[in-house]
């Protein structure tokens, strides 16, 4: 073998590591977007804010929880919204990944 095929062999590894790596990134950014994990507990601290709200009501003494049920809410709403910037820089990134592994292949010459 000489130099121009060790070269064309280095940059075939390159741009399919490149490639299989933007391929990942894309898959765990799709799962981290559509993850219903922080979801479902949205709905759950909801639900029993909304219990609260209704024993505070009659109970002065339960407002502070109250208070603290809406922060805790959108804490997690936030939580949810950064999980959603993450992912979508995963993919993103991925898609950019890609594109530099098939720039970086050698040209096929038959």
């Amino acid at each position: 073998m000489d130099v121009t095929q060790y070269s064309s062999l280095i940059r075939t590894g390159i741009g399919l590591g490149l490639a299989l790596s933007g391929f990942i990134a894309i898959y765990l950014g799709l799962k981290t977007m559509l993850a219903q994990d922080y979801q479902q507990s949205l709905k759950r601290l909801s639900v029993q804010s909304a219990q609260i709200g209704q024993k505070a009501i009659g109970d002065v003494a339960i407002a502070p929880v109250l208070t603290a049920a809406a922060e805790l809410i959108n804490a997690v709403n936030q939580l949810v919204r950064t999980a959603m910037g993450v992912g979508v820089f995963m993919c993103t990134g991925g898609v950019l990944l890609i594109l530099v592994g098939i720039a970086v292949l050698p040209p096929i010459v038959p």
